[in-house]
C-alpha cells in the first residue's frame, strides 16, 4: 500500500455506525461514528446514511476519494439480496478506483479480538451471534440471522420479549408488572404502556426496543421474577448458540466477547460464561472497526494496529 493509499472500514449496525480512514504506512486513523446503519433495519435509508457518514469523514480528515485504496463495508445483514446490489452500487459510485470487501460486522468484531490467529467470539448486541475459523481456516457462523427472526439473547430480543409479556399481563395489578411497566414508559418518555407500544412499532425504533435490554438485565438482578425469566430463555439461547458452532468447528481454545449487552452486564456475563463452562474471556482493544484493516490486509495483525495514532471526529 501506498504512503498516499487509505482504508476506509465501516462497521454498521441496528444502533450504531463507526467510520474508520486509516493509512497505516502513515500510523494515521480518522474514527467518526453516527446512527445505526443495518439495511436490514433502515433499508435504503441506512445505505445512504452510511455514504453520508463515509463523505463527511472524509471532508473532516481532508482525505481525496481518489487516494482510497480499499474500502471495507461490515454490516450486519449484508447478505440480505434485497439490500445487497444497492450496497454495492452506492460504494463503486463512491470509490470508483478502490477495491471493495464486503463483510459482516461480525467478522469486523471478530478480527478487532483475534486479529488472523484462531479464537471464538460470542457477539451479543442489538442481535447476537457465534463466529469462528474451521480448522480449514474458513470462518464459520451460528445465529446472526437478524433480529427479524430471532437472534435470542440479543438487545432487540429482550425488549421484545418484554414488551410481550406485558402485553399479556395486560390486566395484571402485581407489583412487579407495575415496575416493569414503569421503566418501559420512562424509556420510552411517555406516560402510558399504549404509548410506549406505539413508538416500538415505528420504523426507526430498534435501537430504542434494544434499550431495553439494561433495563431487563438490572430488574433480573433485583430479583424481578418476569425479567429473571426472560434473562434465563436468553442465557438458554445463546448457549445453543455457542454449542452449535463448537460442533461446527471443532472449537477448543478461548472465547472473545463484543457487544455492549454481555460485555457491560456483568450479571448476564457471569450466567452466560457458567453455562458455557469457561472461565475467562477476551475481548478487543481497538473498536470493532478495526478488524476491517485486518480483513483488508492493510495490518497484518493486532500489533499494527496499536501503532495507529487515532483521531476522533
Amino acid at each position: 500500500m501506498s504512503a498516499d493509499g487509505w482504508v476506509v472500514s465501516v462497521d454498521g449496525g441496528g444502533t450504531s455506525t463507526d467510520v474508520l480512514l486509516a493509512n497505516t504506512s502513515l500510523e494515521t486513523a480518522y474514527l467518526k461514528s453516527g446512527e445505526g446503519t443495518n439495511p436490514n433495519v433502515y433499508g435504503a435509508d441506512g445505505i445512504d446514511r452510511a455514504e453520508k457518514l463515509i463523505r463527511e469523514a472524509l471532508y473532516e480528515r481532508d482525505v481525496a476519494v481518489e487516494n482510497v485504496e480499499i474500502c471495507v463495508m461490515g454490516m450486519a445483514g449484508i447478505s440480505h439480496p434485497k439490500h445487497r446490489p444497492r450496497l454495492e452500487e452506492a460504494c463503486e459510485a463512491l470509490f470508483p478506483q478502490a477495491s471493495l470487501l464486503f463483510t459482516s460486522d461480525a467478522e469486523l468484531a471478530h478480527r478487532a479480538i483475534w486479529g488472523n490467529g484462531p479464537g471464538m467470539t460470542l457477539i451479543v448486541g442489538t442481535g447476537s451471534i457465534a463466529i469462528g475459523e474451521d480448522k480449514d481456516g474458513k470462518l464459520r457462523r451460528a445465529g446472526g440471522f437478524g433480529f427479524q427472526i430471532g437472534d435470542v439473547g440479543g438487545g432487540y430480543w429482550f425488549g421484545k420479549s418484554l414488551l410481550t409479556e406485558l402485553i399479556v399481563a395486560d390486566r395484571s395489578g402485581d407489583e412487579e408488572v407495575a415496575e416493569l411497566r414503569k421503566r418501559v414508559t420512562d424509556h420510552f418518555r411517555v406516560t402510558s404502556f399504549e404509548e410506549a407500544l406505539e413508538k416500538a412499532s415505528g420504523d426507526e425504533s430498534v435501537a430504542t426496543v434494544a434499550g431495553l435490554a439494561q433495563e431487563i438485565l438490572q430488574l433480573a438482578e433485583s430479583e424481578n421474577s418476569i425479567a429473571n425469566h426472560i434473562v434465563a430463555l436468553g442465557a438458554e439461547g445463546i448457549q445453543e448458540l455457542v454449542e452449535e458452532l463448537k460442533e461446527k468447528i471443532g472449537f477448543s481454545g478461548d472465547l472473545g466477547l463484543h457487544g455492549s449487552v454481555i460485555t457491560e452486564s456483568k450479571f448476564y456475563r457471569s450466567m452466560l460464561m457458567k453455562r458455557l463452562g469457561f472461565d475467562d474471556w477476551r475481548k478487543a482493544d481497538f473498536p470493532a472497526v478495526f478488524g476491517g484493516l485486518i480483513t483488508a490486509g492493510a495490518a497484518a495483525g493486532l500489533e499494527e494496529l496499536v501503532k495507529l495514532s487515532v483521531q476522533n471526529g
